[in-house]
């Protein structure tokens, strides 16, 4: 997978507009982008895609959102479902989607950032890697959820590598189906993870007086060591109220490796 293809997988329904602010809400849901994703792609395919129409039509939706997690992170308006069936996202300015004319003028980012930007996933996850997450996700919501955590995707190899004693690649694990299925229900807990913090977060990071600050568990707070699992935790989201509740998170995170463990040939 080359640059753009990380945002844009050749097949299924995995893409990703995390770049676009497409989590960039308070509250963040599947249902909650959705419905602003619906809105901002049916309000382009009924404008006349001029200039001017397109300037008109970013002032109204920009005023008719929900509330944004960090304003000073731009959400594009022009963001939105590109796929039959809302199953991929992505730019509706881009070229291809609009008889060669490249519109992204109109955005705040500009053509040249939305042409030429490459995010961290492309930098630091290997195509193989990449790859393996969309696979296992196929999905529009969850797919751009774990890309874009570079801790869950490496911390997961580090400690399933450290559990055998021997390197775990994603060239291995996307050729057993079982392991993949085990991978595919560790991506999960991104979405559904029952300890998550659900207001000032995205993963690990919080966002204070302009800046991005990385968010770290009170262990000695819950009277307990900090975490073998620590990256992880904090890429959920991770707020505990005692050292049960972190007792409980690693005892889940604790069967996916030993499963895992467990299934791989020997």
């Amino acid at each position: 997978m080359e640059g753009s293809k990380y945002c844009q997988p050749e097949s299924g329904c995995a893409s990703c507009g995390a770049c676009c602010g497409m989590y960039n809400w308070v509250g963040y849901s599947r249902g909650m982008v959705e419905e602003v994703l619906e809105i901002q792609t049916g309000q382009f395919l009924r404008s006349d895609r001029t200039e001017r129409d397109l300037r008109r039509l970013k002032k109204v939706i920009s005023e008719n959102r929900p509330a944004p997690l960090y304003p000073v992170i731009y959400n594009c308006e022009f963001l939105g479902f590109i796929g039959n069936g809302n199953k991929r996202v992505g730019c509706l300015l881009h070229p291809g989607l609009n008889g060669g004319n490249n519109l992204r003028g109109i955005s705040d980012h500009g053509r040249e950032t939305c042409d030429e930007s490459r995010c961290t996933a492309c930098i630091y996850l290997s195509g193989a890697e990449a790859g393996l997450v969309a696979e296992t996700t196929d999905d529009w919501y969850l797919y751009g959820l774990c890309l874009t955590d570079l801790d869950l995707t490496r911390e997961f190899f580090r400690i399933a590598s450290e559990r055998v004693s021997a390197t775990v690649s994603a060239e291995q694990v996307g050729a057993g189906p079982e392991l993949k299925d085990i991978f595919r229900r560790y991506l999960l807990l991104k979405e559904q993870w029952p300890f998550a913090e659900k207001g000032n977060r995205f993963g690990k990071y919080y966002f204070q007086d302009g800046k991005y600050l990385i968010h770290r568990i009170d262990y000695q707070g819950l009277s307990a060591p900090e975490s073998g699992y620590d990256r992880i935790l904090n890429s959920l989201g991770s707020e505990f109220r005692s050292k049960a509740e972190l007792g409980e998170a690693e005892e889940r995170l604790d069967r996916i490796f030993e499963e895992f463990s467990r299934s791989l040939p020997g």
